[in-house]
């Protein structure tokens, strides 16, 4: 599965235009030294939970899946790093799968 997610706004990326980024699907190897784009947070009630997304993580995992800098994630529209961090979400089970795939 991988997923490609069109830019509203064309970012720069190893020295060329890139008007749209394909993110492959991560592998064990990448969740081992990214680590989970996700923190489970306990509720104060010992029931209820709630999850926080860690953009730096998803960041690096943008970067690292779609084989592009850091520096090129960070010049994302914010649109466009949403639909991205969907995307990466999705690989997880926890997105809202909006993104486009294919």
């Amino acid at each position: 599965m991988s997923a490609v997610i069109p830019l509203s706004k064309p970012i720069k990326a190893h020295g060329d235009e890139v008007s749209e980024i394909s993110l492959r699907e991560p592998t064990t190897k990448d969740i081992i030294e990214l680590g989970l784009p996700t923190l489970i947070i306990p509720g104060a009630d010992g029931q209820s939970t709630g999850v926080e997304i860690r953009q730096p993580v998803v960041a690096r995992y943008i970067s690292r899946l779609a084989a592009i800098p850091m520096g090129s994630v960070e010049a994302l529209a914010v649109k466009d790093f949403s639909l991205c961090t969907a995307a990466v979400m999705g690989f997880f089970g926890s997105g809202d799968g909006e993104a486009p795939t294919t």
